[in-house]
């Protein structure tokens, strides 16, 4: 999904436009072309995405910018992200985690939720800065070799080592956080969430990340193009039924623009210090359930040309 990554509404691909000479646009190539002038601006003027960094809860913070996040964890042995964004946002992600008071060179685990660039991109360059160990999914790992066209906008993401591959069996244990990766498939065949608890006003509270829920990926042509089985569709559908199921406390959305009930960056402004705010059991399902209403939609749209 080259062009119009995370966007928000599958294409419609019915044809919409000729052209001189009997050239035909598809509403899917529109699309393309639209999201081309909107990562021009996200590569060439990242200033204008820039977002304060802000403690979501306890010992988490959010160090991404106003379209892709990045969580920074903070640890008595060392930095965990979650994410990095892409490398033309790299000096707002190092301003960001500095300006929290930390160090990036103390970075020590770098937790990447799917192989799209712009939540890799950056990877190469933490990875020299800090010699942090990068974990993927191995389902995604190909991207990163015989299928680079699957990363979108391969030629901004320098390639990067691969440290350790997550085991959906086996929590990432480090400085007292025991994180459990999630495989959650659809958006790329190894999208990973992440869930964890930290300890708040003597209580435990569960923090979620869902690694990836675009169904921008999810068309027949797109599924046909990544060479992904249709399947896919309702494996998706599938996911997110089951995630439904789990009981999540706080919200930190791979992109706040996902979690439409949620306003993520509304409550950090107003955020008195104590994270309360971020706490709000409902965000989760209903961030799912609007993704599954998505879906549907979709699926609904690719039944009426058939």
């Amino acid at each position: 999904c080259p062009y119009y990554c995370h966007y928000s509404d599958p294409p419609d691909e019915s044809r919409i436009q000729e052209y001189g000479g009997g050239v035909i646009m598809t509403k899917r190539e529109e699309r393309q072309a639209t999201m081309g002038q909107i990562m021009h601006q996200r590569f060439h003027e990242p200033w204008t995405l820039a977002q304060k960094p802000f403690k979501v809860i306890e010992n988490v913070y959010f160090v991404g910018n106003t379209w892709v996040s990045v969580y920074l964890i903070d640890t008595p042995e060392g930095l965990i992200l979650i994410d990095c964004a892409y490398e033309e946002n790299l000096y707002l992600l190092i301003d960001s985690i500095r300006g929290l008071g930390f160090d990036p060179k103390d970075i020590r685990h770098l937790l990447i939720s799917h192989g799209h660039f712009d939540h890799c991109g950056a990877a190469r360059q933490l990875q020299e800065m800090s010699n942090c160990e990068i974990w993927i999914n191995e389902k995604d790992a190909y991207f990163f070799t015989e299928r680079r066209d699957l990363i979108a906008f391969e030629d901004r993401v320098p390639e990067f080592r691969i440290d350790h591959y997550y085991d959906s069996d086996q929590s990432i244990c480090f400085g007292g956080m025991t994180i459990w990766p999630v495989p959650c498939p659809g958006h790329t065949p190894g999208t990973t969430s992440f869930f964890f608890e930290v300890e708040h006003e003597g209580r435990k509270l569960t923090v979620a990340m869902h690694g990836g829920l675009g169904t921008n990926t999810l068309s027949k042509e797109d599924l046909l193009t990544n060479g992904w089985p249709l399947s896919f569709q309702q494996g998706y559908l599938d996911m997110l039924r089951q995630m439904k199921r789990r009981s999540v406390d706080v919200l930190i959305p791979s992109h706040a623009g996902h979690a439409k009930t949620y306003p993520f960056f509304d409550i950090a402004a107003q955020d008195d210090g104590t994270g309360n705010g971020f706490i709000r059991p409902n965000a989760w399902r209903e961030m799912l359930e609007i993704k599954e209403q998505e879906m549907l939609a979709l699926l609904e749209r690719e039944a009426e040309r058939k």
